[in-house]
């Protein structure tokens, strides 16, 4: 991956494009070799950097994993994020999530990911830990914190939000992550992924829509 150009930029931001940088080949190499094949060697010298400024910000390969872990999983949180801000009615808003997680959720390199963390979940806990509570723990409680707005202003049924938001999350995902991780077929083309998102849309606001 080449080296961003710093030349006029503010030290700030020069320091968070040689972050990023640093977390997308860390993230290339682990998904490449796997944890344990992976070294900061290789992944200092693919990202043109030295093992020296690699340990500058990451103490070891653990904090790197867990680094590379949480940047991954915040990027996916900050997708829905944005959509809860665009102030749209909850079906189109549940509608945009719903395709949105299906997308990102199935895709290669988030299965692999998971791959990655399940194989090393005896050696290393604190990955899968910081895995499900960067990931599903934290979309689950942001997810709640909306349908608690939404029944609080009447459009939804009141309830448990933060139950409500582990049904829609099992409606929506049910048990096609534990297929994709095994090789079995899981939608993959945009038709069915959108029909997938209806159907946990519609079963969803079932229960919790008001007519």
């Amino acid at each position: 991956m080449p080296r961003p150009k710093s030349t006029g930029l503010p030290k700030e931001e020069v320091e968070r494009l040689l972050h990023t940088r640093l977390l997308d080949v860390a993230s290339e190499v682990f998904l490449e070799l796997g944890y344990e094949a992976a070294s900061t060697a290789v992944i200092a010298a693919r990202s043109h950097s030295s093992k020296r400024a690699l340990y500058s910000r990451f103490p070891s390969k653990e904090d790197l994993f867990l680094a590379v872990i949480d940047y991954r999983t915040s990027k996916i949180a900050d997708k829905v994020t944005v959509l809860f801000q665009n102030g749209q009615s909850i079906r189109p808003l549940l509608s945009q999530i719903a395709t949105e997680l299906l997308g990102v959720l199935l895709s290669d390199e988030h299965v692999a990911l998971m791959r990655l963390v399940y194989t090393q979940a005896l050696q290393f806990p604190k990955a899968a830990q910081y895995l499900t509570e960067r990931g599903p723990d934290r979309g689950i409680v942001n997810l709640a914190a909306h349908l608690k707005k939404q029944m609080s202003s009447g459009t939804l049924v009141a309830g448990d939000a933060l139950l409500a938001a582990q049904q829609f999350a099992g409606l929506l995902i049910g048990d096609l992550i534990h297929r994709a991780m095994l090789g079995i077929a899981v939608p993959r083309s945009q038709k069915l992924l959108d029909a997938r998102a209806t159907s946990a849309v519609d079963a969803f606001l079932k229960i919790y829509g008001k007519a």
